[in-house]
């Protein structure tokens, strides 16, 4: 695959803790970093809880092998947020790093 497929600058987001007066936990995510990918919807599906239904988008991201990239972390594509829910080492060559993703809503 050549350069041209990874069209797609995307913002790789670290989280960030910090607490409130009450010592309570906020987590917060901000931009740590930039990557261009492939961008991959593999599909969605809707689903009920507490008697509401909600849709979900799922996408597989192909970025450049890096090391950097966890399953903490979380992308930024625009206004749209992905959740990392497995990062892969396509066909262990280092080559290539295959996010798989769920958007945030």
């Amino acid at each position: 695959m050549g350069a041209g497929n990874l069209n797609r600058k995307v913002a790789i987001q670290t989280p960030t803790i910090t607490y409130d007066a009450y010592h309570e936990k906020i987590e917060s995510y901000a931009d740590s970093f930039f990557v261009w990918a492939e961008i991959i919807t593999t599909g969605g599906g809707e689903f009920y809880a507490a008697q509401k239904a909600y849709s979900q988008t799922t996408a597989v991201m192909r970025v450049r092998y890096t090391t950097r990239i966890k399953v903490t972390h979380r992308v930024r594509y625009g206004t749209r947020v992905f959740e990392i829910l497995a990062t892969n080492d396509e066909g262990a060559a280092h080559r290539y790093l295959l996010l798989n993703c769920k958007e945030v809503v």
